[in-house]
Formats: structure tokens, sequence, C-alpha cells
């Protein structure tokens, strides 16, 4: 829709996924390689993603839409980089991330029913890319998908058990394309840091321990993002019955902290946390809108 609106769309890959898997020295099949958690891709990747953009294209600036942990990155890059921050044009947040303490799915499971002592952690789900045994899966999958009327190959794929599988807006038809080109491969240690988000119920980096910590960041405990350091206008995008982005994340923690310089707060009916990608009204909802934005954008 943004190519056909005349736009130069650029699209940014998450550090693991099919499309980034590629090291100046480190293989995929190496531990090693997966050493790193949405911190890294705020403090390093976004701006790499961008730079290039901008320098292809000898622009100042650009319009950011992100999706899901692709708006968690970007609220805090934005809330610790200033000079970082003039890059970006007005920021379009769909499936907005902070807090996730009311958080359902996959996760929750995770961090109510699996220790997350590191080493613990480590040993049930390995310490590279992130891979969970069938034993925890079927365990995830019964506990998020038992009351649920829903298909099995939903509840045997990841992403679902994540956003949660139910939806009034998925074409049933495309189910098969979304499931060949999802989930993307993660890190183990990317998971740890969202399971501690669930626990702890602020934004922080990641924590190490207390050890680690004080190696890493000078203090004992990791410090926390202060997303009311942002200002650039954003426009926010959330849905009623979200999983991940649940709407008392957004409103209980996310937006007292960002409201000052959120620009439009929607707030969409019947919108679960994948719909903002594949939902039928999702075209009508959000992308015309957003697009008529840029458009008008002086």
């Amino acid at each position: 829709m943004f190519a056909d609106a005349g736009f130069d769309v650029w699209l940014g890959n998450m550090r693991g996924n099919t499309y980034s898997t590629k090291h100046v020295s480190l293989s995929p099949k190496h531990d090693k390689f997966w050493e790193w958690s949405w911190d890294q891709m705020a403090k390093y990747d976004l701006e790499a993603m961008i730079d290039k953009a901008l320098n292809t294209t000898g622009q100042p600036y650009l319009y950011y839409m992100g999706h899901s942990q692709g708006t968690l990155t970007m609220f805090s890059k934005l809330s610790t980089d200033a000079a970082f921050s003039s890059k970006i044009r007005k920021f379009f947040a769909l499936a907005p991330v902070g807090a996730v303490s009311h958080i359902k799915g996959m996760l929750r499971v995770l961090a109510n029913d699996f220790s997350l002592e590191i080493d613990a952690y480590y040993d049930m789900f390995g310490a590279g890319k992130f891979l969970p045994n069938n034993f925890v899966m079927k365990i995830i999958a019964d506990s998020v998908c038992g009351g649920l009327k829903v298909e099995t190959e939903l509840c045997d794929n990841i992403l679902f058990l994540i956003a949660g599988p139910e939806s009034h807006q998925m074409n049933d038809t495309r189910t098969p394309v979304y499931l060949s080109h999802t989930p993307a491969d993660t890190s183990s240690m990317n998971i740890m840091h969202w399971l501690q988000m669930v626990k702890k119920g602020t934004v922080a980096m990641y924590d190490y321990g207390t050890r680690e910590n004080k190696k890493k960041y000078g203090q004992a405990e990791p410090p926390e993002y202060d997303f009311t350091k942002i200002e650039n206008p954003i426009y926010v995008y959330s849905g009623d019955e979200d999983w991940l982005a649940d709407p008392a994340d957004v409103s209980g923690y996310l937006m007292p902290r960002i409201s000052h310089t959120v620009v439009q707060n929607t707030v969409l009916h019947d919108y679960n946390h994948l719909d903002f990608i594949w939902g039928l009204r999702a075209a009508a909802d959000i992308y015309t809108p957003i697009i008529n934005i840029i458009k008008k954008d002086p």
C-alpha cells in the first residue's frame, strides 16, 4: 500500500530471523551468535537500518512504523539517544509494547511455570537459539489453547501462542502462507528478556544477575528505560483484544509516559496482536489513515 502510494519503503529485519543471520565472524550454529536481546536491537540495529535508508536516499529523516517489538525497540532507542531522534519525523506505533504485566499467552506461561534463574532456563531452552522441546511446547499449547476453539495447526505455532490465536479478522485461506513465513527464529536471551519484563512489570535493560550487572551497568539492578524523555511525535494504534500489548499495560504504563508527545491515540475494537499486520480491516483502519497523515505532513 505504501509503495503504491508513492513512498520509498524500507523493511527492517530483527536479529536472528530468516533474512538476518549473517555475521562477520560467527555462524548461527554457534551459541555466541545468539548472545543478544532486544537491547542490542534497540542500541545498534535500529540505527544501522535507518542510517542505511537515509544514506542511500540522501534524506535527513524518515517516517517509522513499528509493530510489537518494533515499537519497544524504538521507544527504548528514542529515550536514550537524543541525536538519533532527529532522524525520526513521526513514529507510528502499532500494538505498542511497554510493560507487559498483563500479558497473556506463551510468555505468561513461561514466566509463571518455568524458572527464570539463568542457568536453569538455558538448560531448558538452550543457550543460543530459542529451542523449546516438545514437552515444553505441549505444556504451553495446553495452557494457552485449552479453552479456545482454534485449529490445531495454530496451537502448534509459536507465533500464535505468543500473540493469541483467536481472531475475527483472519483470512483462513491465507493461514498456510502466514505459517510458512512465521515465526522467525530468535535467541533464548531475547525470550528471557521478555520474561524478565513480565515478572518485573517494568521496561529495563537485560538483567544478567547482580554480579554481571555491576560489571556492565555499574549497579546491581539493570537500568530502566525512561520513556518520558521521548520527544518525537507518536501515533498510537492499540487493540482491545491484544494479548501481548494488553490494553491495561498500554493505558496504565505506556501512555502516562509518552502522552506528552502522542499526537493521536487510536484504540481499535476487536483487534488482537496479529490483526495489525494480517487483519482484514487493517488497511482501512490503520494503513490508509497513516498514508494520509504522511501525505499531509508539510
